[in-house]
């Protein structure tokens, strides 16, 4: 199956059949037998547990290997430059999210990552794992007021099986609440050079 980009917005696009379902099951496998425990919300003053605002599960991984093979296979999609900043690869640290009924992430936006060896992620990179669920969309949006009236700009991604969702950290999503069934997902970022190419030291 060729991967198949569809562009949502300037900065927000998907490409579905990144991975297969079998590459799927498998990595769903991995991380339950990882285990799973609750995740924590990333702020100012380091990780909060913060469930009015996420109560889903996360399970960590690190993998230099994997990282780069993935990247193999992605980079031909995602933006060559931003802001003048070269894509480098993929951030090594991988987070599978596991969601049950009722289990969301509020309305937010992505914290970038800096890395010592001069880079910072600029897109969040979400592998769907399973449609096998009801709810659980990613869902973008943007509030405007017009006429004394509130006016909801909204993108709602329906997830798919081996599908992979790209987006500017700077973007405000949510991960609405799964309704039944249990969704799975593989969450890293895109890494980009610190500063832009040709840029003075």
């Amino acid at each position: 199956m060729t991967p198949t980009v569809t562009v949502l917005d300037n900065d927000i696009f998907t490409v579905s059949g990144l991975f297969t379902p079998d590459e799927c099951r498998h990595l769903i496998d991995k991380g339950e037998a990882m285990g799973f425990e609750a995740a924590s919300v990333r702020t100012s003053g380091g990780p909060q547990m913060m469930t009015n605002v996420r109560n889903n599960d996360r399970a960590v991984f690190e993998d230099p290997e994997f990282a780069r093979s993935v990247w193999e296979r992605v980079k031909a999609f995602v933006p060559e430059q931003i802001d003048g900043c070269r894509a480098t690869g993929l951030y090594e640290q991988f987070r599978f999210y596991r969601y049950d009924p009722g289990q969301r992430f509020k309305r937010h936006r992505d914290g970038s990552v800096e890395m010592e060896r001069g880079e910072r992620s600029r897109l969040s990179f979400l592998i769907y794992l399973n449609a096998d669920y009801e709810g659980g969309e990613t869902t973008f949006s943007d509030y405007t007021f017009a006429n004394g009236k509130t006016v909801v700009d909204e993108i709602k991604v329906v997830p798919e099986v081996g599908m992979g969702l790209f987006f500017v950290h700077e973007r405000k999503h949510e991960g609405t609440a799964v309704t039944s069934g249990r969704k799975y997902l593989l969450r890293t970022d895109v890494l980009y050079e610190a500063t832009p190419a040709g840029a003075a030291a």
